[in-house]
């Protein structure tokens, strides 16, 4: 089955290149020559890519709020006995950017987010405000008028974290922009190495590549075949363990129970890679939480200190927090949430640091949309736009990037109930992360992002 879910992946990769490329008035041939000089290329560096996924769609309306006199109290006739009290949240002051002095309201982070204000304040953290699933730039007026195209089953959890992930917010795909960023700079590992995309919080879209296949892990490490665990009554002989070990990997015939065998001894090279990597790593000496998203940040921290023995020049990792559909109890569900994923992505800062890499990991944060700044009583229904943090030692930080919508009834930025039209695409979003990684060229972008030439914005420079 691994094997027909990768060639269908493969095939639909194939087709949209061609797609991209007969769009271009190119050839087919020369643009896969041009997207194998990006996987070609050799890298001496190392860099990661950690997507921070927030799962049922965080409240954006309390989690950056706009503090001016006159800016607060349109936020808080919006919300209600949603808004938090003025005094409560922690101010922040953006810098100028590449693209000009900051020139939206005053602001200020959740109160819970103290941890990400002060990498904020220290340039480690870059805010992205008001960006979602877009088929293309969208007004109020074509929204009104049903000119727009918009994503499929826009306000649906599951159809939105898909077009996050994917990349294709109006039609269905088997790989995820992450995965195709992957399968162009995989070769920028050993060959044969583990996979350089790695989940720590279960199976996703985004890091499917083509060719690249995700790996999955948990917060204690690799799992190991139940027969071959050193702990198993029968495996904890040598020669018995040997025995299973050969039994299930030996090459078959037949095609199901050949991919069964070659699944099965990358399981197991897998695990004892993994495990040697992280017990010949020196321990970390950075304190993580006991939240569920700071032992998975904790994990990969403690696979990055192991990259050399993994082989790996590039890795994508994949960590996730639910409990954000605050349909209900919105003010003491979204402090805890975001207690720790301040905390978390704080931690997960000072490790890279303790490690000497800071400048080459680049965490970021999605979700499946933003919430709706209207009261449902005592939480917020669906929305659209949502804002987002990216941390790192690269990040271009202590900014505000793209443009902070407009909290106020009635305004060009709310297409009903509070629901902000976003103003910023998740494809202007990737194409940053995808250059910082090494997807330089047009051709590769195209690959990775077949609808970023219908945006404006291709690089807003926050790496």
């Amino acid at each position: 089955m691994a094997f027909i879910h990768k060639n269908i992946a493969r095939r639909q990769f194939l087709k949209r290149s061609a797609a991209i490329a007969a769009a271009a008035g190119s050839p087919f041939a020369a643009n896969l020559a041009m997207i194998g000089d990006a996987a070609a290329q050799t890298a001496n560096d190392y860099k990661a890519l950690v997507c921070v996924f927030l799962l049922g769609g965080n409240d954006q309306g309390n989690t950056i709020v706009p503090i001016s006199a006159a800016d607060y109290s349109a936020y808080a006739a919006y919300r209600l006995s949603l808004s938090l009290a003025s005094s409560s949240v922690l101010p922040i002051a953006p810098l100028a950017s590449g693209i000009g002095n900051y020139v939206g309201p005053q602001l200020g982070l959740h109160p819970k987010l103290a941890g990400l204000k002060t990498l904020f304040d220290q340039g480690k953290c870059a805010i992205l405000p008001n960006v979602a699933t877009l088929v293309e730039p969208t007004t109020l007026a074509r929204y009104e008028s049903g000119a727009a195209k918009l994503p499929s089953q826009l306000f649906s959890h599951a159809d939105q974290q898909s077009a996050w992930q994917t990349g294709f917010p109006d039609s269905p795909s088997e790989t995820g922009w992450l995965g195709r960023v992957a399968d162009l700079t995989t070769s920028r590992n050993t060959p044969g190495s583990l996979s350089m995309c790695m989940s720590i919080a279960g199976n996703n879209l985004i890091q499917a590549g083509a060719n690249v296949i995700q790996y999955q892990l948990t917060t204690d490490g690799s799992v190991s075949i139940g027969s071959l665990n050193p702990n198993n009554g029968l495996a904890r002989y040598a020669a018995n363990s040997a025995l299973l070990q050969a039994v299930l990997t030996e090459p078959r015939t037949h095609l199901l129970e050949g991919q069964y065998a070659a699944i099965a001894k990358r399981s197991i090279d897998a695990d004892v890679a993994v495990r040697a990597a992280i017990g010949n790593a020196a321990p970390l000496q950075t304190a993580f939480g006991n939240d569920s998203l700071s032992a998975q940040l904790r994990m990969v921290a403690r696979l990055i200190a192991g990259r050399d023995a993994l082989q790996h020049k590039r890795q994508i990792y994949f960590v996730g927090l639910g409990g954000f559909d605050f349909h209900d109890d919105l003010l003491f569900q979204q402090d805890a949430c975001l207690a720790k994923v301040s905390s978390a992505m704080t931690s997960f800062y000072n490790a890279t640091v303790e490690l000497g890499i800071a400048d080459s990991v680049t965490t970021f944060t999605a979700s499946d949309f933003g919430r709706a700044m209207l009261s449902n009583g005592y939480g917020s229904d669906h929305g659209w736009g949502g804002h987002h943090f990216i941390v790192g030692g690269a990040v271009k930080g202590g900014r505000v990037y793209g443009k902070f919508p407009n909290i106020a009834k009635g305004s060009p930025d709310d297409v009903g109930e509070g629901r902000l039209l976003p103003s910023t695409s998740v494809d202007e979003y990737a194409a940053v992360l995808a250059r910082w990684f090494g997807v330089t060229n047009s051709v590769d972008l195209a690959a990775v992002l077949p609808n970023l030439n219908r945006f404006e914005n291709f690089n807003m420079g926050f790496l």
